[in-house]
C-alpha cells in the first residue's frame, strides 16, 4: 500500500517526464481521494500540479481535494501556494473554500519569498479570478 508521498511522486514523475498514462492517473487519483487526510502541503500540491501539467484534469477530483488543500494553506510555502493556485486556474475549477482571505493572507505573509515563476503562476490565477468575476484578488504588492 502506497503512502501519500508515494502517490504524489508517481504522478509527479509521469508529469515531469511528459508521459501520458490516464489509467494510472485515475487509479492514483482514487487512492488519493481515500488518503487525502494523510497528505501534507507538499505532496498535495505536487499531486495537483502533476495532474494539471499532464493534462489529467478531473474537476470532481479537484473539487473533492479542495477542502484538504484549504486546510493545508497555513502550512504551505510560497512555491506550494503559487503551484496550487496555478493548478486550480489551469484546471478551471472554482474553489471558494480554498481561495479566500486565508489564502491571500498566506500569500502576503510569504510575499518576499515568491520567485518570478511563482509570481507568474499567481498572476495567471489572478487573471482567472477576474475572468470568473470572483471577489478574491491578489493585493497590489503581489501584482509585480
Amino acid at each position: 500500500e502506497f503512502k501519500s508521498q508515494n502517490l504524489s511522486n508517481i504522478v509527479w514523475a509521469y508529469a515531469t517526464a511528459k508521459e501520458q498514462h490516464p489509467l494510472l492517473f485515475q487509479k492514483v487519483a482514487n487512492a488519493v481521494i481515500t488518503k487525502q487526510n494523510e497528505f501534507n502541503s507538499q505532496s498535495m500540491t505536487n499531486f495537483l500540479w502533476a495532474c494539471t501539467t499532464n493534462g489529467q484534469i478531473d474537476q470532481n477530483l479537484f473539487k473533492s481535494l479542495a477542502p484538504t488543500a484549504a486546510a493545508l494553506v497555513g502550512k504551505s510555502n510560497s512555491q506550494e501556494l503559487a503551484s496550487l493556485a496555478w493548478a486550480f486556474a489551469v484546471a478551471d475549477v472554482a474553489a471558494p473554500s480554498l481561495f479566500d482571505d486565508i489564502f491571500i493572507n498566506a500569500c502576503l505573509e510569504k510575499q518576499d519569498e515568491f520567485n518570478t515563476v511563482n509570481l507568474s503562476q499567481l498572476h495567471q490565477w489572478n487573471l482567472w479570478q477576474e475572468e470568473m468575476n470572483s471577489n478574491v484578488r491578489l493585493p497590489q504588492s503581489l501584482q509585480k
